[in-house]
Parts: C-alpha cells; structure tokens; sequence
C-alpha cells in the first residue's frame, strides 16, 4: 500500500541531504548562539594578582551567570532545530535523531569559539599587579556544551511518541494498518 507522501509524489530525502541541511543549520545557529552568547553573558572583572587574574565572590557568580547563560541558549537553539527538522523530515526520523546529536555537540562548540573570539581576551602578560582586566569569554563548565543535543534528543523523541502517522517507522511496502478494514474482513469471513 502507498502512502499519502508516495502517492503525492514526495519521496523522503536522503539520509546524506537530511545530514548535510542539520550541519548547515547548526553551524549558522552556532554562529548565531555565539554573538547572542557574547551579547547577553556579563563581563567579569578580574584583579591581576601574581600574573593570573583573581576573582571576588560578586564577580564569580557573573562567571557561573556565563555558563548559564550559554546552557540556556543551547537549549532554546536544541529545541527550535529539532522542532523544525523532525516535522520537515518526519519520513527519515533516525537521520534527524541520529544528526541532531551529534551536531548539536558541534554548533555549540562553534558558539563556544565565537563567543571566545568575540569577547575580550583576559591576557595579563605586562600587567602590574592589581590592575584590573576582564576574564576572557569561556565556559566553566564543559556540560553546558550538550545542553543543546540532550534537548534535541529529548524534543524528537517526544514529538515522535506523540505523532499519529506512524508510516515513517514501518518496513516500506508493508501494511500500516490504513484502510485494511475492508480487505481484512473479507478474508476472515471467506
């Protein structure tokens, strides 16, 4: 039996051109999460103290308020992805599962890097002790960088359970149960 896609003329794509649309979008929203890092996270002031920078407990919370900050926006960009890539490409969920978690490891570390490059740099070479410098834009917490897949993960697998067209998981060519009604019953009775 065919279904409502095949009949329309719509094949699913191919596992490579689902691949290759999620790397883009996650190197773009990456790009995107790292100047929206850059824009929101405080700056943190630190004091040169023996040729590294010190840090007073109002100035360390602003350190964690980074991270956060980074968590967050990792997990706004892991959901609107796999919202938008599990609906466009429902006929080929595996790729999409399989492609959003690994590149959303990817796209957060290229926020990560443009945040960093963005940010102020935090070198203290040259410089008296006591003078004051801001800490260079970098994450605390190495976690924060799968904050994007594990939301990903955890929306295309929801919004799978909740689908009612389950066509995409059958064996192509096998009966999903759609209109097996009418020929179901003939051939019990005969």
């Amino acid at each position: 039996m065919t279904t409502r896609a095949e009949r329309l003329g719509h094949a699913a794509p191919s596992t490579v051109r689902v691949v290759v649309q999620i790397a883009v979008a996650s190197l773009v929203a990456g790009i995107a999460m790292g100047v929206l890092w850059w824009a929101l996270a405080p700056d943190v002031q630190g004091v040169v103290i023996d040729g590294g920078l010190g840090v007073d407990a109002r100035e360390g919370q602003h350190l964690f308020t980074r991270d956060a900050v980074f968590a967050l926006l990792g997990a706004a960009f892991g959901l609107v992805l796999s919202v938008v890539f599990v609906v466009w490409h429902r006929r080929n969920p595996v790729a999409v599962l399989v492609s959003l978690a690994g590149l959303g490891v990817v796209g957060s570390l290229v926020a990560g890097v443009v945040g960093r490059v963005l940010g102020p740099d935090g070198d203290v070479s040259g410089l008296a002790d006591g003078a004051e410098q801001l800490f260079s834009l970098e994450l605390k917490s190495s976690a924060a960088y799968l904050v994007w897949s594990m939301v990903a993960v955890v929306v295309a697998a929801v919004i799978a359970l909740f689908r009612e067209d389950r066509t995409p998981w059958a064996v192509p060519g096998a009966d999903t149960g759609h209109g097996a009604g009418v020929g179901g019953a003939g051939s019990v009775g005969g």
